[in-house]
């Protein structure tokens, strides 16, 4: 049985008491952690919120189901505090999950998490599968946010990371961007809290280039260590006019061809078979002002089944199952060492060799 401080079963049964009628209320699934509570962590990671199950309509995702739950434990119908601060019960399968391989990259966090000398929460913690699900309701947002800095009063980690810049703004105010990437702000210095400095990251979900990451971690060592942050000049944005459809499907060689999508400036779609029953949807979207590839099961409605086949066979970076798609690369992430399109390219055969060995 876990032995936790006097000070963390208080805090765990305060967030009971003031949580449960919200979560009886808006009739949502709740936890503040996903890891165990610990005293004095190297590291406290805050996200903003549990990502939530998309069919609440179903009853996932509901505080109904997460009572009748065998995961959770519930007594008197309210979670028991050894339970709230145990964390989620699905942690040990963080490996598969998308923020996990994001913090994975930034060796700074993997140390403290390889070594489980850290702590992971959540500022808000009723699971939504978006969070302006969760805006609207003031009155759980402002009661978990207090929580949460009692939280933090309590445990007195050395050093506290914020996923993503939306979080930080509701914990301690942005002061200073102290990394700005490509296209987007990856490091931020936050206001004191409880004597602690914070920073906040890019949201490790949706993946940014390899120099961006090598960037983020060294920077956080530099401003942990009060040395000067060093600056890095990255390479310029992929522009549209920088792609060659035709040089891809060159190279390609008849296995995969982009064509220009009816209606469509600057899309280009293919399809191919994949393995089993799966038919695989491809873009190249050169529109957007993140210009990018990707691709998904042809039928909408239906998943791809065989995932496993297909989810590492891009080069990393990339992001798992955002914006409709499967998977999702940046051309900004590509290292430019090569000619782009031979780098694209690259990605789409290990993909088809990768099918084709699994036929």
């Amino acid at each position: 049985m876990n032995t936790f401080t006097p000070e963390l079963q208080q805090w765990a049964a305060e967030v009971i008491e003031k949580i449960t009628p919200i979560a009886e209320e808006i009739e949502l699934a709740y936890y503040p952690l996903q890891t165990e509570a610990k005293m004095n962590p190297e590291l406290l990671i805050i996200g903003l919120n549990p990502r939530g199950d998309a069919n609440i309509e179903e009853g996932k995702g509901t505080y109904s189901n997460q009572k009748k739950s065998s995961d959770w434990e519930f007594k008197d119908e309210k979670m028991t505090v050894e339970c709230l601060l145990k964390g989620n019960p699905f942690i040990a399968e963080k490996e598969e999950w998308k923020i996990f391989r994001g913090l994975n990259r930034i060796p700074f966090i993997k140390q403290a998490v390889d070594t489980n000398n850290y702590c992971f929460m959540n500022y808000v913690y009723f699971g939504t599968s978006d969070f302006n699900k969760i805006k609207g309701h003031a009155k759980a947002v402002e009661t978990c946010t207090a929580l949460t800095k009692k939280f933090i009063e309590i445990i007195k980690p050395k050093h506290i990371i914020v996923l993503g810049l939306e979080g930080i703004e509701s914990i301690s105010k942005i002061e200073k961007t102290l990394l700005k990437g490509k296209s987007k702000r990856l490091l931020v210095q936050g206001g004191d809290l409880f004597g602690k400095q914070v920073l906040a990251i890019s949201h490790p979900s949706y993946a940014v280039s390899a120099a961006e990451y090598e960037a983020i971690d060294t920077n956080i060592k530099e401003f942990y260590e009060g040395k000067p942050l060093t600056s890095f000049p990255f390479k310029p944005n992929v522009k549209a006019s920088d792609v060659n459809i035709e040089e891809i499907n060159k190279i390609l060689d008849g296995k995969l061809e982009f064509t220009l999508m009816k209606n469509k400036e600057n899309i280009y779609a293919a399809q191919c078979k994949g393995v089993g029953n799966d038919v695989l949807d491809f873009r190249i979207d050169l529109k957007q002002n993140e210009k990018y590839i990707s691709f998904r099961s042809l039928d909408r409605s239906k998943k791809l089944e065989n995932t496993e086949v297909y989810k590492n066979t891009f080069k990393e970076p990339f992001s798992l199952e955002v914006n409709a798609w499967f998977v999702e690369k940046f051309l900004n992430n590509y290292p430019q060492e090569k000619e782009i399109e031979q780098e694209m390219a690259d990605d789409l055969l290990s993909l088809l060799k990768a099918i084709n060995t699994n036929q």
